[in-house]
């Protein structure tokens, strides 16, 4: 038994030895990084964030901490490394998209397609999004499923359709409330009433809508299209032409 926890003891000690004689070698130092999907980050912004630079051992770095690292920024949804063994680190990042701004009670914010609310929109940001208004709380409290961030962001899914009626790049403002979903069109002065739930049917019954009003021309006469108004029944609100 002694022999045996020698004999454990020893490789253990080799295998440390021989771990950080790897680590101090100049034959696993980095001599490139190459760096896979940043867009809005620049190479340089993501290769600061690692911690690692040309100095680096491949043997010595944590791939772990690096993804950590990485993956703690706001804009990075994913982080991949890569060793190329003897002297070469491949960084590959997968960045949040955007799909629309979200007014919270502390600030704008950008949300993605999956409902996480991850970055402040600053004074020099894209601000080329549909505004989901209405919410309360901050991007640390707001429950997505509750808050009727979710059916907004389906709204924003189906509409990124090619639909020539209803495109996403017109969609100006949805406005939450606690039971509804009010939509604003970019070029258009009415509200559209949606209610919450069955985003997909309501998309569907207001791009016929949209069409119908579009080829008989009655656009400037309306004043309100609710779409929650009963089931598969859509009532639009016309006023003087």
């Amino acid at each position: 038994m002694v022999l045996v926890v020698a004999i454990v003891s020893l490789t253990s000690s080799l295998g440390l030895f021989l771990y950080h004689a790897l680590g101090q070698s100049s034959f696993f130092q980095i001599v490139d990084i190459e760096i896979k999907g940043c867009q809005r980050l620049s190479k340089e912004e993501l290769l600061e964030l690692s911690g690692v630079d040309v100095h680096s051992n491949l043997v010595e770095i944590s791939s772990g901490q690096v993804q950590g690292l990485l993956e703690g920024h706001s804009w990075i949804e994913r982080a991949v490394i890569t060793r190329k063994w003897p002297d070469r680190l491949i960084i590959s990042v997968k960045e949040r998209k955007p799909v629309a701004i979200v007014n919270l009670d502390d600030g704008l914010h950008y949300v993605d397609r999956a409902a996480k609310i991850f970055a402040a929109v600053d004074q020099k940001a894209d601000f080329d999004y549909p505004v989901i208004t209405g919410l309360a709380g901050d991007e640390h409290l707001l429950a997505a499923e509750t808050s009727g961030l979710v059916d907004a962001l389906l709204l924003i899914k189906y509409a990124c359709r090619p639909n020539p009626n209803l495109p996403a790049q017109n969609i100006s403002e949805i406005r939450i409330s606690d039971n509804d979903l009010v939509l604003f069109l970019v070029d258009r002065p009415f509200p559209i009433r949606l209610g919450r739930s069955d985003m997909w049917g309501k998309y569907k019954r207001l791009v016929k809508v949209l069409s119908l009003l579009y080829n008989r021309k009655e656009f400037s006469r309306v004043s309100y299209v609710d779409v929650d108004y009963a089931q598969d029944r859509v009532l639009v609100g016309m006023g003087a032409g």
